[in-house]
């Protein structure tokens, strides 16, 4: 993995320390040696098109938007996401879950605890002291919320008249 060095880009820095964090996670805790378990190198694209207001892992690497600045921040400024986003490419190989319907959800559960995972190592906390939201940080002053999702209190992530109410479903 290549350092960002000099690099005065805070996106740079935090996308690197996002990979480099969650590859700690699961080569120190799991032994597994990157998301395909052979080293694969784990490439970064930030400012990815204009105003894009999301993060992914498209199967080869991880892509990051700057967010609208409107009602999204960076996405590099969570830890979680970048988290959960890379954990769906250790689901790609290890599981090789097709991503719809229910293998499509255990396949986002997965992530959204691995990316929990990631942010409790970075913060260097216990199950029990971490806030279990995923995503927070990303929604600007303007949105009534404070993260994409709460695993704690589902359904209590945001509620905002723009972007919608998050539903909770009780089975």
């Amino acid at each position: 993995m290549l350092d960002p060095g000099n690099s005065t880009d805070t996106a740079v820095k935090e996308a690197y320390d996002g990979a480099d964090t969650t590859y700690n996670l699961y080569f120190d805790v799991y032994e597994r040696n990157s998301i395909d378990d052979r080293g694969m190198s784990i490439i970064s694209t930030v400012h990815f098109d204009a105003n894009y207001d999301n993060a992914f892992w498209d199967g080869r690497q991880m892509v990051y938007g700057d967010g609208d600045g409107d009602l999204f921040n960076r996405f590099t400024i969570a830890i979680d996401v970048m988290g959960h986003e890379l954990t769906h490419g250790v689901t790609e190989y290890e599981a090789g879950l097709v991503y719809y319907d229910q293998p499509g959800a255990l396949n986002e559960s997965m992530s959204d605890v691995f990316g929990s995972l990631v942010k409790q190592r970075a913060l260097n906390q216990t199950a029990d002291a971490a806030d279990w939201l995923v995503g927070e940080g990303l929604f600007t002053s303007k949105v009534n919320g404070t993260a994409l999702r709460s695993m704690k209190a589902p359904g209590t992530a945001y509620d905002d008249p723009v972007i919608g109410k998050i539903l909770s479903l009780h089975i």
